[in-house]
């Protein structure tokens, strides 16, 4: 593999992604690479999160409104990803951390930022209980990989050891 000069992890906010998000500093800091941290969110979360701000404000929810603030949701999204990298990279030192939050399909929204970005490595955590399923039955995740322009370097969730293959 030639120099990685771009390392794009995903995150969900989640203990695991904790953990991989570490990984991928690690890996960033030792090949001097930049560090794409990416949150991808969904419609669904923008219409629970008008709900919610209509609760607070005590606002009835009768009729759900026609249009939900998805520019609001992606800054509040912006907010957590910088407080969560932020809990997570006690030290960063002089390494490039750039912070992207997307609304959309998961999978399709890693697979275009890793084109758009030119990214060179892409670090993705993996729970061990779904690791032989996607191999063994070609799930999503596989397909999903094949798809990369680079590699996919899959780390096991939780920094626990590598699933037998039973």
């Amino acid at each position: 593999m030639s120099a990685v000069r771009k390392i794009l992890v995903p995150v969900d906010f989640s203990e695991d992604a904790a953990g991989n998000l570490n990984y991928a500093v690690s890996l960033a800091q030792e090949t001097q690479a930049e560090l794409i941290v990416l949150h991808v969110t969904q419609k669904k979360e923008a219409s629970s999160f008008l709900d919610l701000l209509a609760v607070m404000e005590g606002v009835p929810m009768l009729n759900p409104p026609a249009a939900f603030p998805i520019d609001r949701l992606l800054r509040e999204k912006a907010l957590d990803l910088y407080h969560f990298i932020e809990k997570v990279v006690r030290n960063p030192g002089r390494m490039k951390i750039t912070r992207k939050v997307a609304l959309g399909n998961r999978a399709e929204t890693i697979l275009r930022v890793t084109k758009e970005e030119s990214i060179d490595l892409v670090v993705i955590a993996v729970q061990q209980k779904f690791f032989s399923p996607y191999l063994m039955a070609r799930g999503k995740l596989v397909k999903m990989i094949s798809r990369f322009p680079c590699p996919v370097l899959l780390k096991p969730a939780s920094n626990g050891p590598w699933p037998k293959l039973a």
